[in-house]
């Protein structure tokens, strides 16, 4: 795993009055908050996230949001100044360890890390270098737009894989059984994700309607 480039742009945070750059702190942190819930292959820093039996767990994503959490809701300065965040009471909702879904939560805010560590070293400009809380913000900075937002994500990408291969079909003309297979498996992996959705529209009722929407 790596980038052709290597490119990282460093970004830095306040703790405990010194500045700490999250290049260095990603192995720190993962010891930290991931090894314990993860014991083996806990350091995102060097983990082979291109290999989907590494994806993020849900313990894992507890973990990381439960840093997120502490953060919004301590009242003294914490590591990560959030409390500017748009729509952050939504926000702690869905992360809060105590909430009735907290477990649909966190598969959903699984799934969010696994698509968001795209940002990291699994392609060629990384720009959280694989640290967890970095991946947690990007992923929130979408949710804050719309709760649903990675719901709906899987319902999008399963109809663009239909269209494509519909595509396929259309102007191949050897071959289209094997196509046929395909689009059979990505009907239902639209009837899924458009459960998940419809799940996910469920379970909103401890959670408060966006204080903005839009830009």
């Amino acid at each position: 795993m790596g980038t052709k480039s290597g490119a990282y742009q460093d970004v830095y945070i306040k703790r405990d009055d010194e500045m700490v750059s999250l290049k260095n702190d990603v192995t720190d942190f993962c010891e930290k908050y991931i090894k314990p819930v993860h014991p083996k292959n806990w350091d995102w820093g060097i983990r082979d996230f291109e290999n989907p039996e590494n994806d993020p767990t849900i313990d894992e994503a507890r973990a990381v949001a439960n840093v997120v959490y502490k953060d919004l809701i301590d009242g003294k300065q914490t590591e990560v100044d959030l409390s500017t965040m748009d729509n952050v009471e939504a926000i702690k909702a869905y992360l809060n360890p105590n909430s009735k879904y907290e477990r649909f939560n966190m598969e959903e805010f699984a799934f969010a890390l696994k698509v968001e560590l795209e940002h990291g070293r699994v392609r060629d400009v990384n720009v959280t270098n694989n640290h967890p809380f970095l991946t947690a913000m990007i992923a929130l900075a979408h949710m804050t737009e719309s709760l649903t937002y990675y719901k709906r994500l899987k319902v999008m990408e399963a109809e663009g894989e239909i269209f494509e291969i519909l595509r396929k079909i259309e102007n191949s003309k050897t071959g289209n059984e094997e196509w046929y297979k395909e689009l059979g498996k990505a009907e239902i992996e639209l009837r899924e994700a458009r459960n998940e959705l419809a799940e996910r529209l469920q379970k909103m009722d401890d959670i408060p309607t966006l204080e903005k929407i839009g830009d």
